[in-house]
């Protein structure tokens, strides 16, 4: 029998068993593999065709570039935070493929990709307004980090646009192939676009010469336009499917993109001097209409209902 330990002892064995208890877990967890901690962003590669060069940043750190420079700041939040996920979809799908300028998976041209600006270039733009602003954006870009939008398991092709004129477009009448989720829906509450309604006006002989250099057998007159020209068919959207324009016939893509208008959804006005455009909308219409999904979440809408309803059928899930 081994002799009693004073009470001090005890203790002291306690603590000292116990210390070496301790030391041998840390070194088992030491040893064992641990999970990664799921990420709350992911690197990307963006050329910015301003500097003309390439850098790495974080998507949702470049996202908060995208939203401030695709959607004014001062629109609702769950409007931002549609944008945010729309936004956030078309950039991975599009990093898929690669961009390929600079080298990287997107860039900042919109002609191209997407809208983009940096800090300095926002807090130039927005003034006094820029801490409060760029919050809001932060705001939004943070709430649905790594959300994005799929359609039976795929990405989407998540496009957008600034005003649909009421009623955007199916994809089948823009882009020549239909998508599921890129179907025609109403879009109300527009009107608060500056560009919803627009003017262009173009002399009767201009209009003639570049009608008639684009489309050599239209033979257009200056003088005979009012019997010449005329709108033929329209989609449910409202807009213009086909004009007759002399002996050629064009599309309503065809000509906006000829006259550089806002919208295929034009009337067509034939004046002693001039043809008149008066169009409807910002946009190809396709997909989600901005100040539309600003005019859902005033009444209510989140993000998410404003989601699904300009993109039907699909889901929103995690990314990353």
């Amino acid at each position: 029998m081994l002799p009693a330990l004073p009470w001090r002892g005890i203790v002291c064995m306690g603590l000292l068993l116990s210390s070496i208890a301790l030391l041998l877990r840390g070194c088992y967890y030491s040893r064992a593999p641990e999970e990664p901690a799921p990420p709350s962003s992911k690197p990307i590669e963006v050329y910015d065709h301003r500097a003309a060069q390439t850098v790495r940043m974080q998507i949702e750190e470049y996202l908060v570039g995208v939203v401030a420079a695709e959607m004014p700041a001062s629109f609702e939040v769950e409007a931002l935070k549609a944008q945010a996920v729309a936004a956030r979809t078309y950039t991975l799908r599009r990093a898929e493929d690669a961009c390929g300028r600079g080298g990287a998976q997107i860039c900042t041209d919109s002609a191209c990709c997407q809208a983009y600006r940096d800090l300095s270039a926002l807090e130039e733009n927005w003034g006094g307004a820029y801490a409060q602003n760029l919050a809001k954006i932060r705001r939004a870009v943070t709430d649905t980090a790594g959300e994005a939008l799929f359609y039976e398991g795929e990405l989407i092709e998540a496009l957008y646009h600034s005003s649909a004129g009421g009623q955007t477009e199916d994809a089948a009448h823009v882009f020549a192939n239909a998508v599921p989720y890129l179907v025609s829906v109403s879009s109300p509450g527009e009107e608060a676009s500056a560009a919803f309604h627009d003017t262009v006006r173009v002399s009767r002989r201009n209009f003639a010469k570049t009608v008639n250099r684009q489309w050599s057998g239209a033979g257009l007159k200056a003088a005979s336009l009012a019997k010449q020209v005329k709108v033929r068919s329209r989609f449910a959207s409202g807009r213009v499917e086909t004009v007759k324009l002399g002996k050629a016939e064009a599309t309503g893509r065809e000509l906006r993109k000829l006259f550089d208008l806002n919208s295929a959804n034009f009337s067509i006005e034939i004046t002693d001097a001039e043809v008149v455009f008066h169009t409807t909308g910002y946009g190809h219409g396709v997909g989600m209409s901005q100040y539309g999904a600003n005019a859902m979440a005033k009444e209510g809408a989140n993000y998410k209902a404003i989601l699904a309803h300009y993109y039907a059928g699909i889901t929103i899930e995690k990314a990353y």
